[in-house]
């Protein structure tokens, strides 16, 4: 399992395991949806990184990006209360990732809420930045 796997599994044991969360999308958490997927939803958005070698240790500044759908046309705010949510849990968490990795820092970068080009689907970004170190 890589550094970036171990981080992507823990967050979204941390999305699924979290009740307030859990209230506003049920179990609906995916890596890449199905098409035709109820909503509202999250889904995970695109990632990247970057190493930062020292002596004793091996690390990496991972940015993952999480994706809030909701489907109200006249209303941003179930897409941002979910948008919340997902910042209350994952902005300055201290996730547990699966062994040789440990997690640093998480950070949300930024956050934005969107109308999708259909006018009705409402489209939330949220960006972190996580430290991810592994023994070496």
């Amino acid at each position: 399992m890589s550094a970036s796997e171990a981080l992507q599994k823990a967050v979204y044991e941390a999305l699924q395991g979290d009740a307030a969360l859990t209230a506003l999308v049920a179990d609906r958490v995916y890596d890449v949806p199905l098409s035709g997927a109820a909503y509202p939803y999250i889904s995970f958005g695109p990632t990247d990184f970057y190493p930062e070698r020292q002596d004793c240790f091996k690390r990496r500044t991972e940015t993952f990006q999480i994706d809030v759908w909701a489907d109200d046309d006249m209303d941003r705010a179930p897409c941002k209360a979910i948008c919340n949510a997902v910042v209350a849990l994952l902005d300055q968490a201290r996730l547990s990732l699966d062994d040789p990795y440990a997690m640093g820092r998480c950070e949300l970068r930024l956050a934005r809420v969107m109308d999708d080009p259909d006018g009705i689907t409402k489209h939330g970004v949220l960006q972190f930045e996580a430290e991810v170190q592994t023994q070496v």
